[in-house]
């Protein structure tokens, strides 16, 4: 009798050493908090930046058009919504996705969230905290202008279940910096090319270990060939120069043209800094932008790289300021 009695208790002794892990790592388990990813279709950065925490979620990334919904778009996320999954996050403030695409979201029946800042790095930042409540050891880093490198650190911490931060090029970006003492990492994984020494400089004297992970990249980008119809010039030489002048007139002419922009094809914040820096004499420093125009610094910096973009302005950085330059002549109307 007492010999089962003993048995008994080591069954039950050995049971509850099985029982009581498996019912521990239940608790540890995370139920997803979306169903589905929604990004701009015109940008690849937020699409980029979803990367790793699709994959920790288990769900899928939809681009858009981020100004409203297309009838077809509608027709298949009503369809979606209909298996039950119906909590989205949006990636993207609302300059990035519109308030009209959350309402049009909102009235298929979609829980919404909406994860973002005024700029790419601070939305990254964003996401990172949101995600990594507890912060972790490691974080990935990468340019916020190199997509070809931010492309690869999405896939490590994809693999790897990291944080991904973006910065400047040139310079940690502010939220970067807040991120990082909010995750408190050991080590910061640095991925490839658009990123100078001195980030890596700053991020060591801030006390952390870095890692650079193919900083030598080499780029090439292919010479475009130039479609200059020789054959027509030298007919229109040989027939007479009446036709020549006229010929390199024109060219000429629609060469002058292309450095002229219309304001017109501006947006109306971009139109406000484009202003700004003309009524300087077309060379301001980014710093006194927030003054002139009454747009926040984080606006500023973003507008500046929508502008970057179009070509229409160029930055030089001298000492701890960038010098922002008017690259095109800006046709206004009265």
């Amino acid at each position: 009798m007492v010999k089962r009695a003993v048995a008994l208790t080591l069954v039950v002794v050995v049971l509850s050493s099985f029982l009581l892990p498996l019912s521990s790592a239940q608790e540890k388990v995370w139920e997803p908090q979306y169903d589905l990813i929604i990004v701009r279709d015109d940008d690849l950065i937020d699409y980029i930046i979803a990367i790793p925490y699709a994959k920790m979620l288990g769900v899928p990334i939809l681009p858009v058009n981020p100004t409203e919904l297309d009838p077809s778009t509608i027709a298949q996320l009503q369809s979606y919504a209909q298996f039950g999954w119906n909590h989205v996050l949006i990636i993207g403030d609302s300059q990035a996705v519109s308030d009209k695409v959350q309402d049009e979201l909102l009235n298929i029946g979609f829980v919404v969230e909406r994860i973002g800042g005024a700029v790419r790095t601070e939305t990254a930042a964003k996401l990172a905290l949101h995600f990594y409540p507890s912060g972790h050891d490691t974080v990935v880093l990468a340019s916020s202008s190199d997509y070809g490198s931010a492309l690869a650190a999405a896939r490590w911490a994809s693999i790897r279940d990291l944080p991904m931060l973006l910065t400047q090029e040139d310079a940690l970006s502010d939220s970067t910096v807040h991120a990082l003492e909010e995750l408190h990492p050991h080590l910061v994984i640095l991925m490839g090319a658009g990123m100078s020494k001195d980030i890596q400089k700053k991020l060591e004297e801030m006390g952390y270990q870095t890692y650079w992970f193919k900083e030598n990249l080499k780029i090439e980008v292919p010479e475009q060939p130039k479609e200059t119809n020789w054959m027509t010039v030298i007919l229109a030489v040989v027939a007479s120069l009446a036709v020549a002048v006229p010929v390199s007139f024109y060219y000429a002419k629609k060469k002058w043209a292309a450095n002229k922009v219309p304001i017109e094809v501006l947006t109306e914040k971009e139109r406000i800094v484009v202003k700004a820096i003309l009524e300087k004499g077309g060379t301001v420093k980014q710093e006194d932008l927030p003054e002139l125009t009454g747009y926040s610094r984080p606006t500023i910096s973003r507008i500046i790289q929508e502008l970057e973009k179009k070509q229409l302005v160029e930055r030089e950085k001298i000492g701890k300021t960038f010098i922002v330059k008017l690259t095109k002549e800006i046709i206004i109307r009265d």
